[in-house]
Parts: C-alpha cells; sequence; structure tokens
C-alpha cells in the first residue's frame, strides 16, 4: 500500500475515533500528516480554533449524513466507513476498516464490475443499484454513488462511495405496481365478465330447449348436458371475476378479530382434524376491535386457511398470531382519518402454516390474477383477498420459505374513518 494511503488511513481514523480536539492536534499522528501549511497554521493565533471547528463540522456532516459513507483505496481496501455505513452492514466501525469492499458484495461478480469502474480516472458511479451483504448474513438492496478519491497532490488513489439501503423502497415499489396491475385487470376483467355473460345465457337456455326433444339415453343428450356444464363452470368463473373486479363496498363496523377467526377455525375443524393439522393461537393482550366489514375480513381468512390447508397434503401446523403496532402517517395521510394525532393503531394478524412453502420466483406473482399452481385452481383466490383488504384499508403481505413454510401477514385498522 502506498504511503498516500496509509497517511489518509491516519487522517480518518482521527475523524472516527472522535478525540478531543486538542489530542487531535498535539496526537503524534496529526505531526506527522503531509500538509505542513496545515501544521504550521495551527501554530499560528487563532488559527488552532478554526481547525477544531473546521474538524468538528466537518466531522457532524460526515458522520451524521443519512447514507452510508465508504472510501476504498485502488485494491478494494476500505479506509474509512462512517458510523451510517457500520448501522446499514450490521457491525461496527472497527470491523469494517481494512476489510475489501468484495466482502460486502453479495455477487462476486458484481463487486469485480464495480473496482473495474472505480481504477478509471474520474469515472463517476451514479444511481447503481445492487445487493451487500450484513454481518448476520443477510442481504440488503443498496443504491449506490461513487466518486473519484483525490490526494493533496490530485493524483487519483481511491474512491468514496455513498450508498442508502432501499430495500423498504423496492418492496413498496412492486407493491404499488401491484396493485395497479390488479386495478387494470380489475377493470378489464368487469368489461369482459358483462359482455360474455349474456351470450353464456342465451347458449345455456338454447341446449335446454334442445335437450327436450332427446330421450335422457340419446348421445346429443349427453353432449348437451356436457355443454351445460360448461356454461356453468364460465358463470362461476365470472361470479369470481365480480368479486374481484367490483367488490361489494364495505359495511364497515368494529368487530373482534378472533371472534372471526374463531368462527372461521370451527368451520374448517373437521377438515384439519382429517388432515391431520394441528390449529394454534396466540393473541397479545388488549387488542383493539378493527374497523372492518366483518363478512369480507372472514372470507380473505377463510382463503388463506384454505390455501394452507392444500399446503399441507402430509398434516403439519396452523399457526395465528394476533398482535397490534402503532403506524406513524404523514400529514396528507392523516386527513383521510378522525383521529386527533398521527399514530393510528393496527391490528396484525398471521397466518402461517408448515408446508410446501413458495419458490422466491413465485412470491411476487402470487396477488396475480389467474396465477396458480393448483391443478384445478382458478387463480383468484389471493387476487380477491388483497382486493378486498385494500378496500378495508388494510395491507396483506407474505413471507415463504421453500419446504419450511409460508406466512401471510394482514394489517387492519382499528380506528374509524371519515
Amino acid at each position: 500500500m502506498s504511503s498516500k494511503i496509509k497517511r489518509q488511513k491516519q487522517i480518518f481514523m482521527l475523524l472516527k475515533n472522535r478525540l478531543a480536539e486538542d489530542q487531535i492536534l498535539s496526537s503524534p499522528s496529526y505531526s506527522s500528516l503531509p500538509a505542513a501549511e496545515i501544521k504550521e497554521a495551527a501554530t499560528e493565533p487563532g488559527q488552532k480554533q478554526l481547525l477544531v471547528k473546521l474538524y468538528r463540522f466537518y466531522k457532524t456532516v460526515i458522520q451524521n449524513i443519512n447514507a452510508g459513507l465508504l472510501t476504498v483505496d485502488l485494491d478494494g481496501e476500505i479506509t474509512f466507513a462512517n458510523k451510517r455505513a457500520a448501522e446499514l452492514l450490521g457491525c461496527q466501525v472497527q470491523q469494517l476498516l481494512g476489510k475489501n469492499i468484495r466482502d460486502i458484495f453479495k455477487h462476486p461478480q458484481e463487486a469485480e464490475k464495480f473496482l473495474r469502474l472505480i481504477r478509471l480516472p474520474d469515472r463517476r458511479i451514479h444511481d447503481r443499484e445492487t445487493r451487500f451483504v450484513r454481518m448476520n448474513g443477510k442481504d440488503i438492496l443498496v443504491n449506490i454513488d461513487a466518486s473519484p478519491l483525490k490526494d493533496e497532490s490530485n493524483q487519483f488513489e481511491g474512491a468514496s462511495i455513498l450508498f442508502r439501503d432501499i430495500t423498504e423502497v423496492h418492496h413498496l415499489r412492486e407493491q404499488v405496481e401491484r396493485m395497479e396491475r390488479l386495478a387494470l385487470l380489475g377493470e378489464l376483467s368487469a368489461g369482459i365478465a358483462h359482455e360474455i355473460r349474456n351470450p353464456l345465457a342465451g347458449i345455456k337456455a338454447a341446449a335446454q330447449v334442445l335437450q327436450e326433444n332427446y330421450s335422457p339415453d340419446d348421445v346429443p343428450t349427453q353432449l348437451i348436458e356436457r355443454i351445460v356444464r360448461e356454461v356453468d363452470k364460465a358463470n362461476r368463473l365470472l361470479k369470481e371475476f365480480f368479486k374481484f373486479a367490483r367488490p361489494t363496498p364495505p359495511k364497515f363496523a368494529f368487530y373482534d378479530i378472533q371472534m372471526i377467526i374463531d368462527s372461521v377455525y370451527l368451520l374448517l375443524a373437521p377438515r384439519l382434524k382429517k388432515r391431520n393439522i394441528k390449529f394454534v393461537e396466540h393473541t397479545e393482550e388488549n387488542i383493539p376491535q378493527v374497523y372492518v366489514d366483518e363478512t369480507q375480513i372472514e372470507q380473505v381468512i377463510l382463503n388463506l386457511f384454505l390455501n394452507a390447508i392444500d399446503a399441507m397434503p402430509a398434516g403439519g401446523t396452523i399457526s395465528v398470531n394476533v398482535y397490534k403496532k402503532k403506524l406513524t402517517l404523514l400529514d396528507s395521510e392523516k386527513e383521510k382519518y378522525a383521529i386527533s394525532d398521527k399514530e393510528l393503531f393496527y391490528v396484525l394478524v398471521e397466518v402461517s402454516d408448515t408446508g410446501v412453502g413458495i419458490p422466491p420466483e413465485q412470491l411476487p406473482k402470487i396477488f396475480n390474477p389467474f396465477f396458480t399452481t393448483k391443478p384445478e385452481g382458478l387463480g383468484l383466490g389471493l387476487s380477491i383477498c388483497s382486493r378486498l383488504i385494500e378496500e378495508n384499508r388494510g395491507k396483506i403481505d407474505v413471507v415463504s420459505t421453500k419446504g419450511k413454510g409460508t406466512t401471510f401477514i394482514i394489517a387492519l385498522p382499528s380506528f374509524v374513518h371519515k
């Protein structure tokens, strides 16, 4: 490593250690810094205080920006890290110093490509998305900006890297895109269903008239019966379409969520026993009532239970966890609710199973209409659940590990809507 990089590390170490101002100016490391004019200025009357103010200003800016800041040399070795960088990566600043930046990239090829780019003089990287690995092994999606780092002689010697965790932003972006697709498909499906329903009614009526001209044992009668069955099947599909596209407006009132869950459990208890599925329920104390349409939320929970049963053909456990959580809304959101402050209680319901799980590549699609992994499924169940939860001013999400099980999380409001 060059002597310039070593001197740079000394400077950054001084900043990181938060030494008292007098310690900074009197420490051996400070006296060995390369800029002779700065040392001389520090001995002049009044200049020491100026340097102290300058140090404190830069330390405050660097350590308190809401983004991770790293500097690396040309080999990728980290020479400086601010507190936010350490927090985002789940470690201490000391653990990052001297570490190679290759070690925090999830994909080695991304790291090598990044290092090749920052070695190019005056090359800047803007708004690049990649994945970093935290110390606990979990990865986060980050947005990176990188700029060249030069010494006092204007010689290129590394890069400064600014990164932000955009995992939640990416997740919200996917949710928004999903809701936009659902809204568009809802409007489209309503129009299609309306245009198809009338011809189907005509086909069924004509087939039944023809059926009267044949005896039950004739071949045409069997064919006509087949036509009627297929028409009825199409009509059932159209009814599901209308549930998704134009759900009945919710009739809001306060309900005990545990009573809704228990009513669904009692309905399915015989099936759970037959399939060797255990039911476990845990409800936190002092759960407020939810302000929802009871029938619609009951339909959502019933659908989630049925999916859990299908996911455990050899038996298993369905677990329901109910707890409350306080969320803070922005002022623009607050205007939608009759409340006195910005903090609102939501009741969260987690429905978990120990079934086959959902492959990662399928998770973003499960709320899409007509997406199904069941041979006889229509692919509208979870789409309808998502739409009903949206109509009730709630949120639904899913977490799953293939081979270990799936958890659906529903957030329901416990406050009055205007």
